[in-house]
């Protein structure tokens, strides 16, 4: 089991163009984590295919797992989705930016890389108020569904471009 062995490995946010694999590649990169992405699920299930294509394998968690692999010192460094850049913020995928405060907190390094995706900022939310077809939420509740936020750049260590 990976938390048994102490090992340290990248933590994933979003869906990246096919291009941020070869970086995997290139370094070698045999596992990561990946955040499943609510409310779609689009890290579970576009992220982790691309992953087990280009054999890379994917130790999925849900999306609040996060503090726990830095409170275990599971973590080395964190990639991000990003789809767009402004002078002071970089626009990324939900939850980019507790992850980027944690990794400062932890010294860990945040990369950014684009995302294959283009997304409007915020979803139905009745996206949320289900899970595999079934109603999870009590009726007669309200939803807040962000999909992306801005990072400021203070918490990033590099924007990659492609």
């Amino acid at each position: 089991m990976l938390t048994e062995n102490k090992k340290s490995i990248i933590l994933l946010n979003g869906v990246f163009k096919d291009s941020f694999l070869k970086i995997l590649k290139k370094r070698k990169i045999k596992e990561v984590f990946i955040l499943e992405g609510r409310p779609y699920l689009d890290g579970a299930k576009e992220m982790c295919v691309k992953l087990l294509k280009n054999n890379i394998k994917a130790v999925l968690i849900a999306d609040n797992m996060a503090g726990f692999l830095f409170y275990k010192d599971l973590v080395k460094e964190v990639w991000i989705s990003y789809q767009e850049e402004s002078k002071k913020n970089v626009l990324c995928k939900m939850g980019g930016l507790i992850l980027s405060v944690m990794a400062k907190h932890h010294k860990v390094p945040v990369m950014v890389f684009p995302s294959c995706k283009r997304k409007k900022y915020v979803a139905n939310p009745k996206d949320i108020f289900s899970f595999n077809g079934k109603r999870i939420a009590a009726k007669g509740i309200d939803g807040f569904v962000p999909l992306l936020e801005d990072v400021p750049k203070k918490y990033i260590t590099e924007i990659c471009y492609e």
